[in-house]
């Protein structure tokens, strides 16, 4: 039985206005460290991978990261895309100050990703103006509503996709995530939020009716290696 969602404000660091810059990138450093080794990346990269094999897709591609934090996400796909033929232009977008600042500082030998502070719910971009969009460990920070409006927002800017990943709230998941903050992470913010953030998350179930209610019923979900959950919307 798993427990009722966490819900509430400023319960993680990285909610924060006011972060240590120092700490911060540090966090966003074990962040990105974790999704590199227990496969948040590879869950998003792969499925951009398959989609672009699928439709024969090469040269130029654009892509908007929401929420990107350290922009490890945008990262992996440059370079998976360099490997294969594919030219990724990303726009790496974060409503955090603090964080958009350190992004931008480990995206600087990047040129193709443009790291942009921007509101995920207030975007200045037209319909169609990306191949794949990407939304990463984002959408447990977000209450209901807030859910449903970003994946109204975001589901018509994506000419080949939207890909939406995120952890899924579990007993087992709260356990493992608290034991991989504290045994690999070494910033304080990174060993508070896991565990808060597997307490925020929603389940499976709860994030397929999130979706219909953006109208966005054809949206398929699916669990992945380590509590993980991704949802994908192809157009």
């Amino acid at each position: 039985m798993t427990r009722p969602r966490l819900a509430g404000d400023n319960l993680e660091f990285l909610d924060r206005p006011d972060l240590d810059p120092r700490e911060l990138r540090v966090c966003l450093a074990d962040v990105a460290r974790l999704n590199r080794w227990f496969g948040g990346a590879r869950a998003v990269v792969a499925q951009v991978r398959r989609i672009a094999r699928l439709r024969g897709l090469k040269g130029r591609s654009d892509v908007l990261d929401i929420g990107t934090g350290g922009a490890d996400i945008p990262r992996a796909l440059v370079g998976w895309g360099r490997r294969c033929g594919i030219h990724f232009d990303v726009a790496a977008c974060d409503r955090h100050e603090g964080i958009a600042r350190a992004a931008a500082v480990f995206c600087s030998g990047v040129p193709s990703i443009r790291v942009l502070r921007a509101d995920a719910l207030a975007l200045p971009f037209r319909p169609e103006r990306f191949d794949f969009v990407t939304c990463s460990l984002m959408l447990h920070h977000l209450a209901e509503e807030e859910v449903v409006a970003l994946l109204r927002e975001l589901r018509g800017l994506a000419r080949q996709a939207l890909i939406v990943s995120d952890l899924e709230r579990g007993a087992w998941a709260w356990i493992g995530t608290w034991l991989g903050t504290h045994l690999f992470c070494r910033s304080s913010y990174t060993r508070h939020d896991g565990p808060a953030s597997v307490r925020r998350a929603y389940t499976l179930d709860e994030l397929r009716g999130l979706s219909r209610r953006a109208g966005c019923e054809n949206m398929r979900w699916s669990r992945r290696w380590l509590f993980r959950v991704v949802g994908v919307l192809e157009n």
